[in-house]
């Protein structure tokens, strides 16, 4: 670190406890907050160049703020984590496990699986050309489910002329005609 950025950095320390104030309400203690605030500091004096922003203590508010909010998404990603014995937050004990779905839930989920399979016979019996649309679109040939573009460059025809297939397939799978 050179002098320049040893000065900038140290006369700025108050500006880390006034950007890091502002985020206690997310619940991360005052010396996490303060350490990153400081970080994002050194980095503002690394990277400051005057003749784009010649203002230092605006370029530095938004790198310390930048660190913080880096922080608060490591925090958020590591959060949710969870263990199906811990109990859940708000539940008076109940644990995740508790949660999971018994058979009478995955027998309501076959019942409902079978309009899909009555859809999915009425798709199959359309047109070779609109069939193969579906089939692309939602990956029933064993392929991965395409995008309507994807499937308009591969088949030689417009993004429009899919959608209103698609379209058309939605009806006839809900049996409107």
């Amino acid at each position: 670190m050179t002098k320049e950025q040893q000065a900038l950095c140290l006369g700025s320390v108050r500006l880390v406890s006034h950007c890091a104030k502002k985020f206690l309400p997310w619940g991360l203690p005052w010396e996490e907050l303060r350490a990153c605030g400081n970080l994002g500091l050194v980095r503002a004096a690394a990277t400051f160049k005057p003749e784009v922003n010649p203002c230092f203590a605006t370029y530095a508010c938004k790198c310390i703020d930048n660190e913080i909010y880096k922080l608060l998404r490591q925090q958020k990603k590591h959060s949710k984590v969870e263990s199906l014995d811990g109990a859940l937050p708000g539940t008076d004990g109940m644990r995740l496990y508790d949660k999971l779905p018994d058979d009478t839930d995955m027998a309501e989920a076959a019942e409902q699986r079978l309009p899909a399979a009555d859809a999915l016979v009425k798709i199959r019996a359309l047109p070779e050309k609109k069939r193969r649309v579906w089939e692309m679109r939602y990956g029933l040939a064993g392929e991965p489910p395409m995008k309507q573009r994807e499937i308009a460059a591969r088949m030689g025809c417009s993004r429009a002329l899919i959608s209103k297939i698609l379209k058309e397939g939605e009806k006839i799978s809900r049996g409107v005609s």
